[in-house]
């Protein structure tokens, strides 16, 4: 009875072993050099777009003349998106430019509105 046991246990740790792509991994220092990261985690993620947000924000407060109080500023993966309103169109092209022109953007979603007074 233990002879089919040992032999039904050495089967399936064979299979499994077969089964994993690439085998059994080594842990070898040579084989650890040439890992390849994985993709970063949601947390990194998030962290990189809350400081493109950031410096898109710092660099809407440096354009001269640009009301940026009511301008929220969304980062999703280097796409930054500018919902709000701002006092006229002058304003929401400069906005806008301001976003192009921060490291890491890749394009810009300008959903600014001119502001109307009474709404």
């Amino acid at each position: 009875m233990q002879t089919r046991v040992l032999i039904f246990t050495m089967t399936a740790v064979a299979a499994f072993t077969m089964a994993l792509p690439g085998g059994i991994p080594s842990t070898s220092a040579a084989d650890s050099s040439s890992v390849s990261t994985d993709a970063p985690s949601k947390k990194q993620l998030r962290a990189d777009n809350r400081a493109l947000s950031h410096a898109v924000r710092k660099s809407l407060t440096k354009v001269k003349g640009l009301d940026s109080s009511h301008i929220n500023v969304l980062a999703h993966g280097g796409v930054i998106t500018l919902a709000g309103t701002a006092p006229d169109e002058a304003q929401i092209e400069s906005a806008g430019t301001a976003a192009e022109n921060v490291g890491g953007v890749h394009r810009v979603d300008n959903r600014l509105t001119v502001y109307e007074p009474g709404n």
